[in-house]
């Protein structure tokens, strides 16, 4: 009951994002869009997309380094795998696979893991934001100026509270006290402790330096494969707008629908763009397209899932994605 109820609310939240889209969109103007693209472009933009990977694996690799060191390689593949869940499992339940077969494969904690992944993350909004407020200003959009600005400040709170649970955890670990069972408490003890264990990184301030330099590289260069399938697609865009539409693509993926980012990707691709005047069905024809992109990961994924001796079946049982099972981290 409670697996069609999360289901139910997925395929909602992804219809309600696509109605919003998809009402706006004259249906001669998709066709008209897709008989404007300029085919040959395709492959260098497929090129450049999958090229950002490799900057973004090596970042997780120095924030995965505390705990273990793992090869670039290996790191690559986990995070295909994640990709991969993304695109085919609702609710992005990708980080999660990341961490669980991370965890599995090279003997450590999956909650250390996926405590390396959610630094990640808060690292990668924090590029982000000062991505957006450079191409705020590069793009003239000044009214959205005061809420990067705003958003940027929250992250900088986030990464100050994350600093002071790495310096500081026994503070937090006298709250779990507070937890009336037993069971609950030695639980959550146990994962703040092997989470703060996985923020240590933070210690050294280089290391910290290059993981946010790393991903700004992973920005700049995927924000160059969208501006290259813009230019394939003839929309009227420079490369800083392309930027400017890149952090509005990010918000869209951060919000669960059913799979593959449907519905809130194509919306806000389609907001961003429309800040340029670029048409809807345009708009909409291209955020297909990014969508294809990033099922280009799910081949390479399902690849390196078989080699670490997964499947996406198994993957689908244990976090929940199939007969209503809860989400398991634990062998």
């Amino acid at each position: 009951m409670k697996s069609l109820a999360k289901r139910l609310i997925l395929l909602i939240i992804t219809a309600l994002f696509l109605y919003l889209v998809l009402r706006k969109v004259e249906p001669a103007k998709l066709w008209q869009a897709l008989t404007q693209v300029y085919w040959p472009l395709l492959l260098p933009v497929v090129l450049v997309y999958l090229a950002g990977f490799i900057p973004r694996a090596q970042k997780w690799r120095i924030i995965l380094g505390r705990i273990k060191p793992v090869g670039l390689g290996d790191c690559l593949g986990y995070i295909l795998v994640g990709c991969a869940a993304n695109s085919l499992l609702p609710a992005r339940l990708g980080e999660l696979v990341r961490a669980f077969i991370c965890g599995r494969r090279e003997q450590v904690p999956a909650t250390s893991v996926l405590s390396t992944i959610v630094l990640e993350r808060v690292l990668e909004v924090l590029s982000l934001l000062v991505l957006l407020c450079v191409a705020v200003w590069l793009t003239g959009r000044g009214e959205l100026y005061r809420l990067a600005l705003v958003g940027l400040a929250l992250c900088l709170g986030l990464m100050a509270g994350l600093f002071w649970l790495q310096r500081r955890p026994g503070w937090v670990l006298k709250l779990t006290a507070l937890l009336p069972w037993e069971g609950l408490r030695e639980r959550a003890q146990g994962w703040l402790t092997t989470f703060v264990q996985g923020l240590a990184v933070v210690k050294s301030p280089s290391r910290l330096a290059a993981i946010i330099a790393l991903g700004w590289a992973v920005y700049l260069i995927e924000g160059a494969a969208y501006w290259l399938l813009a230019y394939a697609f003839d929309l009227q865009v420079t490369y800083p707008q392309v930027l400017f539409v890149l952090c509005f693509i990010f918000v869209g993926m951060t919000i669960p629908s059913t799979v593959g980012n449907i519905g809130p990707l194509q919306y806000f691709c389609v907001l961003g763009l429309g800040y340029f005047g670029v048409d809807s069905s345009q708009a909409l024809i291209y955020s297909v397209f990014i969508n294809a992109l990033m099922y280009l990961t799910v081949p390479l994924g399902l690849v390196y899932l078989h080699a670490y001796g997964a499947t996406l079946g198994g993957l689908r049982s244990r976090f929940g994605a199939g007969k209503g099972a809860a989400p398991s981290l634990e062998e």
